[in-house]
C-alpha cells in the first residue's frame, strides 16, 4: 500500500519529501496507525499536533488507505 506524507516548516525538513517539496511518499505493509508509519520513517510523533485526512481531523491512530494523502501538522509555538 502507498500512502502520500505531507508537511511544511521543520517538520517538512524531518519528513524528507521525495515526490514534491513538501511530500514524501511511503510503502507500507497492512494496516498502520500514522504513528507506526512515522516510526517506521524516523519521525518522531511528537513533532505532529495533527493530521488531515480529505478535510477532517484525525489523531495519530488514524489508519490510511492505499493512495491516501496525509498532511501532517506540527504544534504551534511562539511567543
Amino acid at each position: 500500500m502507498i500512502i502520500y506524507l505531507r508537511a511544511g516548516g521543520q517538520l517538512r525538513e524531518k519528513l524528507k519529501p521525495d515526490v514534491d517539496h513538501y511530500t514524501r511518499k511511503v510503502e507500507i505493509d497492512g494496516e498502520k496507525t500514522i504513528a507506526e508509519i512515522l516510526k517506521d520513517i524516523s519521525v518522531d510523533s511528537a513533532f505532529v499536533a495533527l493530521i488531515h485526512v480529505d478535510g477532517k481531523l484525525k489523531d495519530l491512530s488514524f489508519k490510511p488507505s492505499d493512495g491516501q494523502t496525509i498532511t501532517l501538522q506540527p504544534p504551534v509555538s511562539g511567543g
